[in-house]
């Protein structure tokens, strides 16, 4: 019989999460869509992910599998993009889930609204392996009264101070991504800055639906909660990327609030480096900062008072380091809840 073509092409890197994998696959499979394709990346898991994925893949035939080495989510994401046969494409982390029937809601609003992009909610939850702590608000701060508003991406990006960025929670016309040649950046971290900056960026149509559809999980060992050296470290290195956005913004109002954003995300990579307890992973994560010359990057882009604060302590001199790093404990414990690369 032959194969109608897919609605809907959801796509899911893979690298060992066996754990989480079997609940993140069951809530696409079990979908109100039936006429949709899932394709499933394995990113060169070592802890029996692949066997989970072809054990489902045999149950249900929209399971496509990629078994590939390991490059980092965002070459597995490239990579499904140019596989994807749907007009529609939606984004899920292995570890994360989705609510019942988001799949067919997200289709039918961004179908009726004709937009290129559907942003839709989510409720995060910190899971520990024995308890679930469940956020008590929405993942973006967006509300009812936001719905069905019609708007260029950068509209988003000024109503949202960017912080919508995490890929998932999205649906995205597939065209529009193939016309403005959109991917995933090339870092192995924070990868989903760069997309979603490009996309608002390009996108002139771009609504929001006020419905729980995505479940996202911070947990012990993630990218997102990662506190290695090397974290950081990939993150500095790809700020350079980032910051390239800011080449496509021609509005000065935009401009100004995207270069602010950007320095609030420098700020959050200096204060993780000042946290670090040895001294040495200190000092070389320290001079990577400079060297990529992101104190003189968030000076510039002071936009408003906290940045003023965060400006000012980081350009403190190096006699006053144990001034900073106080300060850079403090904001650490002050935003741990809310700024997930400070975990």
């Amino acid at each position: 019989m032959k194969k109608t073509m897919p609605l809907v092409s959801v796509i899911i890197p893979v690298y060992d999460t066996a754990t989480y994998l079997a609940e993140c696959l069951d809530s696409v499979i079990n979908q109100g869509i039936r006429d949709m394709e899932i394709i499933v990346v394995n990113d060169g898991s070592m802890d029996g992910s692949l066997d989970i994925i072809r054990r489902y893949s045999e149950l249900d035939d929209r399971i496509i599998l990629l078994d590939k080495a390991n490059q980092g989510a965002s070459a597995a994401r490239n990579d499904a993009m140019r596989m994807a046969k749907a007009d529609y494409i939606m984004f899920l982390d292995s570890d994360d889930f989705f609510t019942a029937d988001v799949v067919k809601t997200a289709y039918d609003r961004i179908c009726r609204n004709a937009c290129e992009i559907i942003i839709f909610n989510g409720r995060a939850f910190e899971d520990d392996g024995k308890i679930r702590r469940w956020c008590d608000k929405f993942y973006f701060n967006l509300e009812e009264g936001d719905e069905n508003h019609i708007a260029p991406g950068l509209y988003w990006i000024g109503r949202t101070g960017g912080r919508i960025q995490q890929p998932g929670m999205k649906i995205y016309h597939r065209e529009f991504i193939i016309k403005n040649n959109l991917k995933f950046g090339n870092s192995l971290v924070g990868e989903d800055y760069y997309f979603f900056y490009m996309c608002m960026i390009r996108a002139e149509r771009v609504g929001y639906m006020h419905f729980e559809g995505y479940s996202r999980r911070y947990r012990p060992g993630s990218q997102e909660t990662d506190k290695s050296i090397h974290g950081t470290q990939e993150r500095i290195r790809s700020f350079g990327q980032i910051l390239s956005t800011l080449n496509f913004v021609d509005d000065e109002k935009y401009h100004r609030i995207i270069g602010g954003q950007h320095a609030y995300y420098a700020s959050v990579l200096w204060v993780r480096c000042m946290i670090r307890q040895d001294t040495s992973e200190r000092n070389a994560l320290l001079k990577e900062f400079c060297n990529a010359r992101l104190k003189e990057f968030i000076r510039k882009n002071r936009n408003d008072w906290k940045l003023r604060v965060l400006s000012f302590f980081i350009s403190l001199p190096e006699s006053l380091l144990w001034l900073q790093i106080i300060f850079a404990r403090a904001v650490r414990l002050s935003f741990k809840s809310k700024i997930r690369l400070l975990y």
